[in-house]
């Protein structure tokens, strides 16, 4: 109970509803955020991982608030789920070719003033709930999207 009210002290709409962009990291990627209120916002990141052997589609809700450091910083957290392919040789060294998990998320945002743009870096760990390359691995990456 404490955690869902430390999240949803300080509510304050966002600058943008929606934002689109790339992602670079794992995975890499087609990034598309979109606020459902004030505070809370689907994530989607479609694009490749663990080197480019993978093709993922994940998912966060997130919860978003502002930082006291600068204004338009955000800092944000939610948990996720990713489901994707591996590719042929994946799929033989792991009996499947179908990856399946979940994951979690923390990070800053940086919404430009002048520029419809903005800036995310995130990270977090992701749990394959079927097999690959190893169960437990962290993930992240840094998006630049067009904010609307």
């Amino acid at each position: 109970m404490l955690v869902l009210a430390a999240l949803s002290a300080g509510v304050q709409a966002q600058s943008y509803k929606n934002a689109i962009g790339l992602r670079g990291g794992d995975p890499s990627g087609i990034s598309f955020k979109t606020f459902i209120s004030g505070v809370n916002a689907l994530e989607f990141v479609a694009g490749t991982g663990y080197f480019g052997h993978n093709f993922n589609i994940t998912g966060y809700y997130e919860w978003q608030h502002p930082t006291d450091w600068t204004p338009n910083l955000d800092w944000f957290i939610g948990p996720g789920a990713h489901i994707g392919f591996w590719n042929a040789r994946y799929q033989d060294e792991y009996n499947t070719n179908l990856t399946l998990g979940l994951d979690g998320i923390i990070g800053l945002e940086y919404t430009l003033d002048d520029i419809p743009l903005n800036f995310s870096v995130g990270a977090g760990p992701s749990f394959n709930v079927t097999s690959g390359p190893g169960w437990l691995y962290w993930n992240g990456g840094f998006a630049v999207r067009y904010v609307f």
